[in-house]
């Protein structure tokens, strides 16, 4: 019988920890969901505090089963809600997101770095050089502006004479708006991107009888690329 109860005593209590595990996880998605929708490459120090602080506070009761459930859940709730209002502060007022964000620094200006503040910074010129390479610019004197933003990444303006050359420079006319769009996939028609390339399905279906096909399930893919043309792919194999 003691065999027994101590069995079923450790299956609830087993139970019990999966059920604290799932709704602690629930809640902490919940909460990040809440917060914003940036990535970590992309957070500021605030949002990465909010980070921190609410993995330790899943994290926590989550391993020690003596302390109440509500000593997870409560913090959570609490960051959660201070971050919230602390974000509808900050688009109210300049003067508070520039403590609680940072400010844009200027690294480098008319092709020149701006000592000062890269060592305000803590920025060496090896990692300068790194993320000027990561934003394809090998040479500093090509830059107008580079500004190291808010949340760690560089914002880079070339000077107008190293400024990629572009269709309009040379006279070269384009299709305004259409890029290589997906309008069949597997045999369903993606509307979505019909209505984005002002495609009616009319006009998709003809396309597709002009190359002999009756019936949408019949193409595992149809693309409208960047001069107007319809390519498509049957199920069977084969291109038409």
């Amino acid at each position: 019988m003691k065999k027994i109860t101590k069995f079923l005593h450790l299956h609830v209590s087993d139970l019990w920890l999966v059920l604290r595990a799932t709704v602690l996880y629930a809640m902490s998605l919940l909460a990040i969901r809440l917060v914003g929708k940036r990535t970590i490459g992309q957070l500021s120090p605030f949002d990465l505090l909010v980070i921190v602080i609410l993995g330790a506070a899943v994290a926590i009761p989550m391993e020690d089963e003596k302390l109440p459930f509500t000593h997870g859940l409560i913090p959570i709730v609490m960051v959660t809600l201070i971050s919230w209002l602390i974000s509808k502060v900050i688009l109210r007022s300049r003067r508070i997101e520039n403590v609680l964000q940072g400010k844009p620094c200027v690294l480098i200006e008319n092709g020149e770095v701006v000592v000062k503040n890269i060592k305000q910074e803590r920025i060496s010129m090896t990692d300068l050089a790194i993320m000027l390479r990561e934003k394809d610019v090998n040479n500093i004197q090509d830059v107008q502006e580079a500004v190291l933003e808010p949340n760690g990444l560089l914002s880079v303006i070339l000077k107008p004479e190293c400024q990629p050359l572009r269709p309009k420079d040379i006279g070269i006319s384009t299709t305004e708006g259409i890029y290589p769009t997906v309008l069949v996939m597997n045999g369903e028609v993606i509307y979505d991107n019909l209505d984005r390339v002002r495609l009616g399905l009319p006009q998709l279906m003809r396309e597709l009888a002009e190359r002999g096909i009756r019936r949408v399930q019949e193409v595992r893919s149809a693309t409208l690329d960047e001069t107007g043309q319809v390519t498509v792919q049957l199920e069977e194999g084969g291109e038409r």
